[in-house]
Order: C-alpha cells, then sequence, then structure tokens
C-alpha cells in the first residue's frame, strides 16, 4: 500500500479533501531546538484516509511497528484515524483512549526541566494544534448542558428497539455479509439486482443459495420469445417460454403437470390454480436473469412486467406463481466496455438494487475456505491487507483487487493495459499452484528451473508489480509439521521462526498438511509464535469436512479454554470455531458437493 500510496501522489491521482494535520518538525536528537510545527496535508484514498510524512530519524535506517524499514528521508503513508473518547458524563470528563505524540519533546528549552508542564513543547503542541485538529462529536460544554437522565427518559427506546426480541448485546451483533443481505430479501419476496464488477461471484453467490433456480442468460442475439413467449401462426395458440414453463412445472401437481405435457394451452388455467396456491408457500423459485446490464435496452425492455407483475406477456397474460423472485446481474460502464444504461422505468421495478464490490473477509469465508482454495493464496491476502492496516477485523479487510480506472490506465512493459486481480483471478492462481505442485511432486519438472517455470505462471496472471511479491510470498521458508513436532523437544532457534507478518501467514499455511496426531503441536506453534487471533482460519480450513477432524478440532478447542487464560480464550472463541456444530454448519451450507481440492475454483 505504501508504494501504491506514493505512486498515486508521483502521478497526482489521488485526491485531496481540504484536511490538514501539524506534527513537529525537528529530528529526535535536536534537544536544544524548539517545537516548529510541520502542516501535513490530507489525502483520500479507496474511502480511507491519510497524510504523507517524512521520515526525520536521528538514525539511518528505522524499522516501524508494523515491521516495514525506512530510510531516513523516505516518505511514509500514515492512516488517519478518529480519536476515540472515554466520556464519564457525571464527572464531566472526556478522555482520549489513546494518544500517540511522535518526534514532540517534553523537556523545556532552558535546562530540560519538567516542573513547569504550562512551559514544556508538548504542552504547548497540544494547546496551538493537536487540539484543533481533533474531532468530537460532543464538547465538554455541552455536556454540562445536557439534562439529566431520569428514570423517564432511560426508559425511552427507538421503534426498532420496541419491534425487535433480539436481547443480544448491541456491541456484540455483527453486519449482513452481502450474501446474507441478498438471501434476506429473496425470502422476504424481493426483487434484486446485483451491480458490480465481473469476477466477484455474483451470479454464483444465487446459485449457491438456490441450486434450483432458474437461470436464463440475457443476450443481443437473442430472440424475443425466449422471454416473452410466441404464437403458433398456423393455430394461432399461444406458446410461453421454456423458463414460464419450469417456474409453473415445478410448483404442479403431478396430475397437473400431465395435463400440461399432453396440451399446453391447459399451462394458463393450471398457472391460476398454482399461483392462488403459492401463496401459501415459503419456498422460494428465483428466477435468475444474467447479464441485464450487457444487453440492449431493447432486449431490457422484453423483462419489465415479469420484474414487476411476474406476469409473461403472452395470450391474456401467464401469471407466475406467487412465490417467484426475479434476480438480475450486471456490470456498471465503469466494470465492462459493452455495458449498457438501466433504462429508469426498469430500475424503479427491482425492489433493491445492491453495488457490489469484492470483500477479502467475506471472499475467505464464504468462498475460499469451504471451496479450498490455495492455502498460499488466502495466507498472501490475509498478511498483505493486514499488513498495511486496512483491518483487523477478518469479515471487514476491504478490497482486493484494483478499480479500473486506477488498474486499466496503468500499462505494463509491453504497453498493455494493467491487470486487474479479481476473486475469479485469485481462484485461477490457487489452480494454477495445485497443477504445479503435483507435476513438481511427479518429476515432471525434472532438470528444468522450476522457480522460472512457477514465476512466467503468476506473470501471466498477476500484474507485474504484484506477481514477483506473490512468488517471493510462496516461497517463503516455512517449517513443515515433522519439524515443529522435533523443534518441540530440542527448541526453536531464531531461525526458526517466522520474523513478520508475511512470514506468520505463510507458517500458518504450511502447517496445514499436519496430520491428527501433530495437529495439536501445530496449533500451539500458531498460537505461540504466529497469530492466535487467526488459529480459527487453520482450524477451519484444516477440519474440512472431515467429521473425526472436526471432533478433534473440537476436543483440542476445549482444552485450550483450561490451559491458556480466560481473556485469551474468551477473544479467541469470539473469532474462531468453538465446536463441532459450527464447523459442520459452515461446511453444510458452504459446500453443497463433494469437491476434491481446487475443483471449480473458477466458478466464483
Amino acid at each position: 500500500m505504501q508504494r501504491k500510496l506514493e505512486k498515486e501522489y508521483k502521478n497526482k491521482t489521488i485526491s485531496l479533501n481540504g484536511n490538514s494535520y501539524i506534527t513537529d518538525s525537528k529530528k529526535y536528537d535536536e534537544y536544544d531546538e524548539s517545537f516548529e510545527p510541520q502542516v501535513h496535508i490530507e489525502y483520500e484514498y479507496n474511502g480511507k484516509r491519510y497524510i504523507r510524512v517524512k521520515a526525520n530519524s536521528c538514525y539511518n535506517k528505522v524499522t516501524l511497528s508494523n515491521g516495514e524499514e525506512y530510510n531516513r528521508g523516505d516518505y511514509v503513508w500514515i492512516e488517519v484515524a478518529p480519536v476515540k473518547w472515554l466520556v464519564d458524563e457525571k464527572a464531566r470528563i472526556m478522555l482520549a483512549d489513546k494518544i500517540i505524540f511522535a518526534g514532540v519533546q517534553f523537556n523545556e528549552i532552558s535546562d530540560y526541566e519538567t516542573e513547569n508542564f504550562d512551559k514544556v513543547f508538548i504542552k504547548e503542541f497540544m494547546d496551538e494544534n493537536f487540539s484543533k485538529d481533533l474531532e468530537q462529536v460532543k464538547s465538554i460544554g455541552s455536556l454540562e448542558k445536557e439534562p439529566e437522565k431520569t428514570e423517564e427518559n432511560k426508559k425511552k427506546k427507538s421503534r426498532i428497539e420496541k419491534l425487535n426480541p433480539d436481547k443480544t448485546n448491541y456491541t456484540d451483533r455483527t453486519k449482513m455479509t452481502d450474501t446474507e443481505i441478498i438471501h434476506n430479501w429473496i425470502e422476504s419476496g424481493e426483487s434484486v439486482l446485483l451491480r458490480g464488477p465481473s469476477g466477484i461471484g455474483k451470479t454464483e453467490r444465487i446459485k449457491s443459495l438456490y441450486p434450483d433456480l432458474i437461470y436464463m442468460k440475457l443476450t443481443n442475439n437473442m430472440f424475443p420469445e425466449k422471454v416473452v413467449g410466441s404464437t403458433n401462426l398456423q393455430t394461432g395458440q399461444s406458446i410461453p417460454p421454456d423458463f414460464a414453463k419450469t417456474a409453473i412445472m415445478q410448483e404442479a401437481t403431478e396430475e397437473e403437470k400431465k395435463l400440461i405435457e399432453e396440451n399446453i394451452q391447459n399451462i394458463y388455467k393450471i398457472a391460476d390454480t398454482v399461483y392462488k396456491r403459492s401463496k401459501t408457500s415459503d419456498k422460494k423459485v428465483v428466477i435468475l436473469l444474467d447479464e441485464l446490464l450487457n444487453v440492449k435496452p431493447a432486449v431490457q425492455s422484453l423483462v419489465y412486467t415479469l420484474v414487476l407483475n411476474r406476469i409473461v406477456e403472452i395470450g391474456n397474460g401467464l401469471k407466475l406463481p406467487d412465490n417467484v423472485v426475479v434476480v438480475a446481474t450486471g456490470n456498471q460502464k465503469k466494470y465492462s466496455n459493452v455495458a449498457e444504461e438501466l433504462a429508469e422505468p426498469l430500475e424503479k421495478r427491482f425492489d433493491h438494487i445492491l453495488d457490489m464490490k469484492p470483500k477479502v473477509g467475506e471472499w475467505i469465508t464464504d468462498y475460499a475456505i469451504p471451496r479450498k482454495i490455495h492455502p498460499m493464496v488466502i495466507g498472501y491476502i490475509l498478511s498483505n491487507y493486514l499488513n498495511n492496516g486496512k483491518s483487523e477485523d477478518i469479515k471487514n479487510m476491504g478490497y482486493f483487487y484494483e478499480e479500473p480506472e486506477v488498474g486499466e490506465q496503468k500499462l505494463d512493459e509491453n504497453d498493455c493495459k494493467g491487470r486487474t486481480n479479481d476473486p475469479r483471478g485469485w481462484a485461477s492462481i490457487s489452480n494454477t499452484l495445485y497443477n504445479f505442485e503435483k507435476n513438481l511432486e511427479s518429476g515432471k519438472y525434472e532438470g528444468k528451473d522450476v522457480e522460472d517455470i512457477l514465476k512466467r505462471s503468476i506473470d501471466s496472471k498477476l500484474r507485474l508489480e504484484w506477481a514477483e511479491e506473490f512468488f517471493d510470498y510462496y516461497n517463503l521458508p516455512t517449517l513443515t509439521p515433522e519439524e515443529v513436532v522435533e523443534g518441540i523437544g530440542k527448541g526453536y532457534s531464531e531461525a526458526d521462526l517466522p520474523e513478520n507478518i508475511n512470514e506468520r501467514y505463510a507458517y500458518i499455511m504450511a502447517l496445514l498438511t499436519a496430520n491428527e496426531s501433530q495437529v495439536e503441536v501445530c496449533r500451539e506453534f500458531i498460537r505461540k509464535y504466529c497469530d492466535p487471533e487467526y488459529l480459527s482460519i487453520y482450524d477451519i480450513y484444516w477440519a474440512g469436512k472431515d467429521e473425526r477432524r472436526m471432533e478433534k478440532i473440537s476436543e483440542l478447542q476445549e482444552l485450550s479454554s483450561s490451559l491458556h487464560n480466560e481473556n485469551e480464550t474468551k477473544e479467541y472463541a469470539q473469532d474462531g470455531v468453538s465446536s463441532y456444530t459450527k464447523i459442520g454448519q459452515m461446511y453444510n451450507t458452504f459446500l453443497t458437493k463433494d469437491k476434491d481440492r481446487g475443483e471449480e475454483n473458477d466458478k466464483y
């Protein structure tokens, strides 16, 4: 991210937002120099705010808390975050939860004494500069004027609070993922349009939720009768389109199906019966209109009545079952050269329009882990985004590809547009790694430069500036489960242990090959030397759909509760899979069929 921000800055493609911040411009060892303010302009990139600070340490090299090394004179991009306040309303006091002062001396100019706090540099900095940069929702003055809470107004509840029977603590509630919110809308019988870039799983997401959906891909050269039906010119009879017949047949009785097969004209009368009966059905029949935004307005217009009233305009009109829900997908213009604007009347017919973007955490939990995307892909993505401070929450780690207006403006050494990396692309890379490893282990590459083979394979899929970084991550030195077990007895040298976040995630993924006798030792190694917060990912991935392994993980997690302190266990259990049941539920939900590792990854 540092390199990316610096490049955007030099290309003048990063936006200013009008804010600025003050720091001291003096070096760490300039004790006799007074405070000299330096202004830093705030920039905005992908919804986050940053300032650009020049490293002016007295040392030639400096290592920051994120493990990155910088030379004196380098520019460092720092994310801007609001100050969190601890408010004591009774005492009318507000305290900052965490404040870090960097490069501002505490001492006085004259004799380095600190007896008179009003004269120290940091007090001057706070009064003259820092206080002006703070953003606070409520000032202390306003707290003084706030009316004292009485028993009467303490009981006041919002409308949602009154309607909601959920007693879960507010801080423990989680936001729905895109998949969950889409499922919620469909189950409520509301039509949905999903917009977003190719490769993020719009279509496959719906197919995984409703495997028996009625799929119709729209194209500019399709015959209108596939959507609205046709008329037999000889008999004058109306013939409904196949998707409408399928929708009615799914909800018809065996006797009704037989009547329809005998004479298609019976479908109109039976459709009315099915419609009335389906009003009490909890089952949803999904009709998926794929690529709706990639066809001309003339084709889009064919589905107006279908989306609004679930009626096919053929003959006197064919009424589809009441439990039918229409879902459509497509790309906005910025993501596709062939995309079309959606006509306003059609756009208004959809109950919900969701503009989707690829979210790392959701992709990992909902797709990558269940579909067995190569562990080094997952490890790379996790380490890359956490290392760049995207988020500490696995469910909200931002995006893992570049917007077209950013990525496609960059040309590679062959003057070709830069490749963007989406979920489908990472699934393809996963397949490449599995195939490479299978060929390598079978001796297919004997006598060949295997590093060059893999590098060229990765180069053909990833942007050039990312390909080298990903190869280096994949090729990081790690320990095998056997070496971890051996190290328990004789101890580990410093060279055996991971040095930074990249290596920690590489170690976690490399230890997935542990067998049942090794997994306990590997889990403790991860807890102690890697990152216990993401031990849950190791557990889910190692267990897979194997019931015996699920039980093993459940036993080890229960054992952890008695071996580790209560706070650590509580924090781990919130993020982890705490029981056999929870692991089983996850895999029953997301993995509907037995798949070998890597199979069908490119479908997402």
